[in-house]
């Protein structure tokens, strides 16, 4: 058995998850995904989703630090298909980062692509899905990566280590749900479940005999490893008389931090420690939506799953999780984190910025499209059309894809005027602001970095139409979450306040809302590189934006050359 992986047994009435952590073994560094459809039955429902080698969630990857992988694609579905290695930076090798049309067109049914994954300096748990339409519902996975051989946590080895995936169920087909969504103009239908690794648990129809079990002894420390896998809503999680210790996100180590739960955008891992000191009994674990925007509907079901000390004994109540409209519990815990910083896990935060970049992001209303001499109704605000954007640009979606006409100098696929600061200034967070700033400009515009410039990005969400919180996801980097705040960014007041000595590293961090977020990193690894919101609606809508960072002058600064599989568009 694989270090850290979970063994299931099959009960009568449940899984029983057994859970052993070895060291020092052969890791596969060649695997096989085949993306085919598959029957699951959920909520007293079967229908087909789509699934990697027939299981949902998705196979779990094991590395070491530093290492090389080679996953080949199949796509055995109905529908075009890419994967993106989700916290994986791929120095020089956008070729096989995955979101479609951005950096590769999209693998046909019945095609393959040989996708290299370069890990670098993650060190910890990310994960991998589907980046094309709404794939990534059902195709999905956790990626471990364990410290390099001879090396070990800065932390006490745990007895133990479980993938928690948390994700939504729809009882209808993905592929109509978004294709009812985009129609409409309005927002998508609310999942009918979440999900702790694939499993809705004891509060929904048809659901108890599935309820995910994790067993433990008394007195032993077990390492989840938790990824929030959800397409619309950050979730609060947490376990009934347990406390949790977070020590890791996205991929790289924390100082410990001890809550009674945390809060997790999708997109986003917490790796966090809890041991088993209570009295020997069955405790739910649980996850529920936090959101706060007005007149935005969401899912608000509870998931649960059960952590079940040895023996045969009563399951005790739900744990406390906040409030689905909580700003300061959401928020206070994200702003609690802090980098590790230590002599073994050094970071580098930018002291000195070369690039400052301001962009605002914002939910925005288009008018209906006009058919024939009628107008149709849509089902956004007073029969608008809902959108995003950034900067006031919604991002319109090439038909091929940006990296190979960057590559090969081909005219005419994207533009380079991705402003660097909003447009229009103005007061971001009012409560009432002009119609006429919530229409939105359309293109595919990028932003072109200077190889190894360092850059501070201050990311100021607005109450245009409303204010939400938004997680934003920078693929091929971590960055630093040197500030944030409620409110309009003060660009002489807040920079003084920066925490540049042990910010966290994250490569998704959520803009609370009708707040900002600043981050920094160095534009030291070339190639295309896609940022956007990881609320599916959101990026559905546009909210997204492309850098293009320059090749250096040394060779190992180049991006790579093409592989010769790359799908055709």
């Amino acid at each position: 058995m694989m270090a850290g992986e979970v063994v299931m047994r099959t009960h009568t009435l449940s899984f029983i998850v057994v859970a052993t952590f070895l060291h020092y073994v052969a890791f596969a560094n060649h695997y096989h995904f085949i993306v085919k459809e598959a029957s699951f039955e959920r909520l007293c429902k079967s229908k087909e989703i789509l699934t990697v080698n027939g299981k949902f969630p998705g196979p779990t990857l094991y590395a070491h630090k530093g290492s090389t992988l080679i996953v080949d694609v199949y796509n055995k579905g109905k529908y075009n298909l890419t994967i993106h290695w989700h916290g994986v930076k791929q120095p020089r090798n956008s070729w096989s980062d995955g979101p479609e049309y951005i950096t590769q067109c999209p693998i046909q049914p019945g095609s393959k692509f040989r996708q290299k994954i370069i890990l670098s300096d993650e060190e910890g748990t990310i994960w991998w899905h589907a980046h094309s339409a709404w794939a990534r519902a059902t195709v999905h996975g956790a990626i471990v990566v364990y410290p390099k051989p001879g090396t070990s946590y800065p932390f006490p080895k745990p007895h133990a280590e479980i993938p928690i995936i948390l994700g939504e169920w729809w009882k209808d087909s993905v592929v109509d749900v978004l294709k009812e969504f985009t129609a409409s103009g309005g927002q998508p239908m609310n999942s009918d479940a979440f999900m702790i690794n694939g499993q809705p648990g004891d509060f929904y129809p048809c659901s108890k005999h599935g309820t995910f079990k994790l067993e433990v002894k008394s007195g032993k420390t077990y390492l989840l490893r938790i990824l929030n896998a959800a397409m619309n809503e950050i979730l609060f999680f947490a376990i009934a008389k347990h406390k949790l210790t977070v020590v890791g996100t996205d991929g790289s180590y924390t100082k410990p931090l001890t809550r009674d739960y945390i809060a997790i955008s999708p997109g986003q891992t917490l790796d966090c420690l809890f041991k088993a000191n209570q009295e020997p009994n069955f405790y739910y674990m649980a996850a529920r939506a936090y959101t706060n925007g007005t007149n935005v509907q969401f899912d608000n079901t509870t998931t649960t799953a059960i952590v079940k000390y040895e023996g045969n004994y009563l399951i005790s109540s739900l744990p406390y999780l906040p409030s689905y409209g909580n700003t300061p519990a959401a928020v206070n815990f994200s702003g609690s984190l802090r980098s590790l910083a230590s002599k073994h896990h050094p970071i580098s935060v930018p002291l000195k910025v070369k690039t400052r970049l301001v962009s605002t992001v914002s939910i925005n209303l288009l008018p209906c499209p006009i058919n024939g001499t009628n107008v149709t109704t849509c089902q956004g605000p007073n029969g608008t059309r809902l959108s995003a954007s950034m900067n006031n640009i919604s991002f319109l979606t090439p038909t091929y894809n940006i990296l190979e006409a960057y590559y090969y100098h081909i005219k005419g696929v994207f533009g380079t005027k991705f402003p660097s600061f909003p447009l229009y200034v103005f007061n971001y967070t009012a409560d009432v602001l002009p119609l006429e700033l919530k229409l939105p400009e359309f293109g595919t515009q990028v932003k072109v970095l200077e190889y190894n410039t360092t850059v501070e990005l201050v990311l100021q969400g607005t109450n245009l139409v409303t204010g939400l919180d938004h997680p934003m996801h920078l693929h091929g980097y971590n960055f630093y979450v040197v500030g944030w705040g409620l409110g309009n960014f003060d660009e002489k007041q807040d920079p003084q306040n920066y925490n540049l000595v042990d910010p966290p590293r994250r490569n998704t961090v959520a803009i609370p809302r009708n707040g900002w977020i600043a981050i920094r990193f160095r534009a030291d690894n070339p190639g295309v590189w896609i940022m956007h919101c990881h609320i599916e609606r959101h990026l559905t809508w546009g909210m997204r934006t492309v850098f293009i960072v320059k090749n250096g002058h040394r060779p190992e600064e180049r991006i790579f050359s093409p592989p010769q599989d790359m799908p055709p568009c």
